[in-house]
């Protein structure tokens, strides 16, 4: 029979030393790489429920019940306007929206005191500022602010009700 030799015992010893020491380095890194993996999970999935209630409390908001705006028309206004070498008039139709028919009393309340400031709005413009677009529009916002500060004192605080303006008619000759 064939002989085997005989290894030396420290050399063997060495060998199945080596193996063991490069699995539990292979193990520290499998559980170093999985507990990463979870933290970030847990981290993503907390910032994600939490941005999901903020996202909840937003529609929340959003499902309060909207009530339908209320309209105050007011009188045709027919004002000469601030032309220096030539008689010009503009005859223009106002409406209001409001925010509810509690505003829309408020305004009909004070219509004598808006349309009075109305009319010495509309005489101090001239032709060239409300044949444009953007003079229109200032003119709007112009009698939404007169409007809210009549009824509260207060120009810039749209919580007064008054939402807007319309024109119902708007011309100059």
């Amino acid at each position: 029979m064939a002989k085997v030799a005989a290894v030396p015992a420290k050399a063997g010893a060495e060998e199945a030393q080596a193996p063991a020491a490069g699995s539990k380095k292979k193990l520290i890194i499998i559980v170093a790489v999985a507990l990463i993996v979870l933290i970030a999970g847990g981290a993503g999935a907390f910032f994600m429920l939490k941005g999901g209630e903020h996202k909840g409390e937003e529609a929340a908001k959003e499902e309060k019940p909207h009530t339908p705006p209320a309209f105050v028309v007011m009188d045709p206004f027919v004002v000469n306007l601030a032309a220096p070498d030539s008689t010009r008039y503009l005859q223009i139709g106002i409406t209001y929206e409001t925010s509810g028919p509690l505003i829309a009393e408020e305004i009909k309340t004070y219509t004598p005191v808006i349309r009075s400031r109305i009319l010495m709005v509309l005489s101090s413009k001239n032709v060239s500022q409300l044949t444009t677009i953007e003079g229109k529009q200032a003119l709007m916002d112009e009698l939404v602010d007169l409007a809210r500060v009549t009824i509260k004192g207060d120009v810039k605080d749209p919580t007064h009700g008054i939402r807007d303006v319309h024109f119902s008619s708007f011309v100059i000759q």
